[in-house]
């Protein structure tokens, strides 16, 4: 029997399937939204042809929201609960790709090749969702920045390296070699995946022996989480976001009509060169957007944002100004290189934003509507620059890119980030996420409630004395923010709060090497200057701690046992 390789037994497993299935859905990205608009135009397509195209196949990414519920309702666990998922959207990815072999002639076939755009959009889509979710479920929070980090490098390398490869296929061989190549590398990952589980004992295929190693977890009705989401949803601030999401929509779209179609059109470009300055220059950018993280904790997403932006404003007036130099090879390879590594840029800054609002309980809901809503001003804005090309020139396109730019600006100033009392942000609402940027694309997932930092399980919010606190709904475990320890530490309230056993604590105090499950931020070992057998860990940064089952309990009584353990408990390294 083929060696099965156990997602829940190996971080290096993790990683690798991560990189291994976001690299699938590179290819899709890579060959339909930045090679074909390159060659369309080069085959003659129209500028109105080319932005329709790019608005219609972008749509699946704009409602894949839905597609979550249906994953969480309809299951076959002996085969893991997303996997299934995955291997379905991973073939159907494969197969559809080969449907590119029919077109033959692109000019007289562009509403075949938008219906096959959206087909493969859609596995690669429903793809996405469900790794995600499968990252969610297995991945400790201490590993989930890591592994987006490699997921996001997947995906980058992925569409960077298709863009590459399809340009010189299609120039040379067509669109039926290209097509039979991307599904080939498509399915030579399906292959690879249906050797990997995700816990032991489950079954390879549905055919294959084996059983479900979770039980059945009934999901919440689709009433119950639309019903949170819109409290939140309606508010001041969600409404300037989700305006904030919609024009960035519009630039993106806009810029990824226009650039390809200038590139070949108007500067000279071939397919084959467009591609290959995509592919290198995404990966610079990826790279660039991925070490923002620490700028935008430091100064805000909304700073970040108004700088990064400002810089495709000026950089698109700029192009519109001179030109006189649009002759010269060196200054428009510069000018395009610049626009392709400031998107992924721009991205992270959008993400950031939209992520600093969401309400925690309904996070990953919340978070996907804004993202719907970008992937709607993207269509939109493919669409709005192919119905004004054939009226307008290219200095007046690059100038209504300015204006759209301008536009969000102005909408930014009215963005205000939720505060406390005490002016500091409400960390009872940041959520624990995992946040990676792709090229023109970005992957991120929500684990929708904080998870625990042990057990991974989802933690609940119990409120005493008008203070809430987190418990573990499986270890009880306990994660208190600043300052509410201190609050609740008398034996009355923690008798009430600490419900969990001491053999429980005792088995999970050996795992101490973790990441904040509030902030992301250093744990740093402690104990209890009192009572030294009481270790716990305390976040560096939003100094939030978390005890194990019985530990609080412990904490807020002090008996004759304690002076003995002090004598006989080591020092904690």
């Amino acid at each position: 029997m083929a060696k099965s390789f156990i997602l829940t037994d190996s971080s290096g497993i993790r990683y690798a399937t991560g990189t291994m299935m976001y690299f699938a859905q590179g290819i899709p990205q890579g060959l339909l939204s930045i090679t074909i608009p390159a060659w369309l135009a080069s085959q003659g397509v129209s500028a109105a042809d080319i932005g329709s195209y790019l608005a219609v196949i972008v749509l699946p990414w704009a409602f894949k929201l839905v597609t979550g519920p249906f994953m969480d309702r309809f299951q076959f666990r002996p085969m893991g609960k997303r996997r299934p998922w995955v291997l379905a959207a991973q073939l159907g990815l494969s197969l559809s790709l080969l449907a590119l072999m029919l077109i033959e002639n692109p000019a007289e076939q562009i509403g075949l090749l938008m219906l096959i755009g959206v087909l493969v959009n859609s596995f690669a889509a429903t793809q996405d969702v469900a790794v995600d979710g499968m990252s969610i479920d297995l991945t400790p929070v201490r590993e989930q920045g890591r592994l987006n980090a490699f997921m996001s490098f997947g995906k980058a390398v992925g569409w960077g390296a298709t863009s590459a490869v399809s340009g010189v296929l299609l120039m040379s061989f067509g669109m039926q070699v290209t097509a039979i190549v991307a599904a080939s590398v498509s399915a030579v990952i399906l292959l690879a995946f249906v050797a990997v589980l995700e816990r032991e004992g489950e079954r390879r295929l549905p055919w294959s022996t084996g059983e479900a190693a979770t039980k059945r977890q009934q999901s919440g009705s689709f009433g119950a989480v639309f019903s949170g989401v819109n409290k939140v949803l309606w508010t001041r601030t969600s409404m300037v976001v989700m305006l904030i999401m919609l024009v960035d929509g519009l630039i993106s779209g806009f810029g990824h009509a226009l650039m390809p179609i200038a590139a070949v059109n108007l500067f000279g470009y071939t397919t084959q060169q467009w591609s290959q300055l995509v592919a290198v220059m995404g990966l610079i950018g990826a790279v660039v957007a991925l070490s923002l993280g620490p700028a935008i904790d430091r100064l805000g997403a909304k700073r970040i944002l108004f700088m990064t932006i400002s810089l495709v404003g000026m950089h698109a007036i700029l192009i519109a100004q001179t030109q006189s130099l649009w002759q010269d090879a060196f200054y428009v390879r510069v000018m395009l290189s610049v626009w392709v590594l400031m998107s992924p840029v721009v991205m992270v800054s959008i993400i950031a934003l939209a992520m600093g609002i969401c309400s925690r309980g309904n996070s990953a809901t919340q978070f996907a509507i804004y993202m719907s809503v970008a992937n709607l001003g993207h269509s939109a804005g493919s669409k709005i620059y192919g119905m004004i090309s054939e009226q307008s020139g290219y200095v007046n396109s690059y100038l209504t890119l300015a204006v759209l730019v301008g536009v969000m600006i102005v909408i930014l100033y009215f963005y205000r980030h939720r505060q406390d009392a005490d002016g500091q942000a409400d960390h009872k609402h940041v959520q624990t996420y995992a946040l990676g940027t792709a090229g023109s694309g970005a992957g991120v997932y929500f684990s929708g409630a904080m998870r625990c930092p042990k057990c991974r399980s989802d933690m609940q919010e119990i409120e005493i004395d008008g203070t809430i606190i987190d418990r573990c709904g499986s270890c009880k475990g306990l994660w208190f923010d600043e300052g509410e320890a201190e609050a609740l530490g008398n034996k009355a309230a923690a008798t009430e709060i600490d419900t969990g056993t001491a053999s429980t604590g005792k088995k999970h105090n050996l795992i101490d090497d973790y990441r904040c499950p509030r902030c992301g931020g250093h744990m740093e070992k402690k104990v209890d200057p009192q009572q030294r057998h009481i270790w716990y860990e305390s976040c560096v940064d939003c100094h939030g701690s978390f005890f194990d089952a019985g530990e609080f309990r412990d904490l807020a009584q002090v008996t004759i046992s304690d002076f003995f353990k002090r004598m006989i408990i080591p020092k904690r390294e």
